[in-house]
């Protein structure tokens, strides 16, 4: 003990440095060993866990008369949510165009290639009286009807089609100044090409999806800003369930608004009173181009597609 004292008033700088290690050493020693300790009660506990977690997944419930009550109470409200959003998505069926699934099977092809006229006539005194532009040779996407008409197997699906055609058509139209540039129709490339041909039914199987894709629209136009929002709104809130699949938007502007923008002068009221300072335009007032493709949707009733289907199926006996 002397002679350590003895080297601690020799070696008086050592000494000083020393004495900082050794705290500091002492001082990581202890935050360590908490530290591994609070570590391994972690990996304990999280171990103990894990190991009931894979012992209650591999069980199975015991069949008593309380398990059977929880499972069939789930069975049921899991059934009431999903008969709720059926019920809900159910509002949004695309009706036929004109009722033609009302007339006679032979008279619908030319009932619809009547409509279809009528309408694209009515959607081009819509443009001509809001100023708004429609693209060359415009027919509402269905260019290929307009000089002979569709098969009996296809007037219903073309005719729910048009209904969707022509509402878009004529939110478009009418507002003013709008240049329609593109209105085409894109086939739905669903199901098999014999079902999409006759239009039929298919049952449901396991991992399909609970909707169909009807319709398929690609449109492209220019508008301002205030055209593009309201457009945009009324897509949002159609009576038809609709859904953007691609939206670009793109500034007629190559140049941003300068930052030194002044804001517009505001006269002052009429009783005399302050004008009130608006703020500045933020985007500026460049016109939009806009390409947007719609998917219009339909969630049949799985039930009664099966059903129709099966009845399709079965082979027709002849009367003797």
């Amino acid at each position: 003990m002397n002679k350590i004292m003895q080297w601690f008033m020799e070696n008086k700088m050592a000494a000083c440095l020393l004495a900082p290690f050794i705290l500091g050493s002492l001082i990581l020693g202890f935050l360590s060993y908490q530290s591994w300790d609070d570590y391994g009660k972690a990996s304990a506990e999280y171990s103990a866990k894990a190991s009931q977690l894979l012992k209650l997944s591999q069980q199975k419930p015991f069949p008593s008369q309380s398990n059977l009550a929880k499972l069939e109470s789930t069975i049921y409200s899991e059934q009431s949510t999903q008969d709720t959003l059926f019920k809900e998505l159910q509002k949004f069926q695309i009706s036929t165009f004109a009722d033609i699934d009302q007339a006679k099977t032979q008279d619908r092809p030319q009932r619809f290639q009547d409509a279809l006229r009528n309408e694209v006539t009515r959607i081009r005194s819509l443009a001509t009286s809001t100023g708004a532009t429609l693209p060359p040779g415009f027919y509402l996407g269905l260019e290929e009807y307009e000089n002979r008409v569709p098969s009996q197997d296809d007037v219903q699906l073309l005719a729910k089609q048009l209904t969707i055609l022509s509402w878009l058509a004529d939110l478009l139209t009418s507002h003013k100044g709008l240049i329609l540039s593109e209105f085409s129709r894109l086939v739905p490339e669903t199901g098999s090409k014999k079902d999409a041909k006759k239009n039929l039914p298919t049952p449901p199987v396991k991992g399909s999806l609970p909707y169909e894709t009807p319709c398929i629209i690609k449109v492209s136009f220019r508008c301002n800003q205030g055209s593009f929002r309201e457009i945009v709104n009324s897509i949002s809130t159609a009576p038809y369930f609709l859904i953007m699949d691609q939206l670009l938007v793109q500034n007629t502007s190559v140049e941003p608004p300068r930052r030194d923008m002044q804001p517009p002068v505001v006269a002052p009221g009429p009783d005399g009173s302050a004008p009130i300072q608006r703020l500045p335009i933020i985007v500026g007032r460049e016109l939009l181009n806009v390409s947007l493709k719609l998917n219009g949707l339909e969630f049949p009733n799985p039930a009664s597609s099966a059903t129709s289907a099966i009845k399709s199926a079965q082979p027709k006996t002849e009367a003797k």
